[in-house]
């Protein structure tokens, strides 16, 4: 997810989206481009194992900002979310979550 500040969804930043990429072993494994309605990105179905996520915005600062996660067990969800202070356009964290998979 990409939020601003008061942790509404930031879906682009003069009209551009922002991008995710999926990346294991220095491989990109897919790319979604941010969705525009509720600004999130989802990777499903990813088998046990350690990732690299990549949010990359050229009107940003970073342009690029990575977050390692570990897949321990298929029944649970991880979710990120990149917080932008928004009328600078910098990151401010990177915030992890793991939740039960319904």
């Amino acid at each position: 997810m990409v939020r601003d500040q008061d942790n509404v969804a930031l879906t682009s930043i003069a009209g551009i989206p922002f991008v995710a990429l999926l990346q294991q072993d220095g491989e990109i494994l897919a790319r979604e481009t941010v969705d525009l309605i509720y600004a999130d990105a989802g990777f499903d179905d990813l088998p046990i194992g350690s990732y690299t996520v990549i949010l990359h915005h050229e009107r940003v600062e970073p342009q690029d900002v990575s977050c390692n996660v570990t897949i321990d067990t298929l029944d649970e969800v991880i979710l990120l979310s990149f917080v932008y202070l928004e009328p600078e356009q910098i990151l401010l964290n990177v915030q992890m979550a793991r939740e039960k998979r319904l």
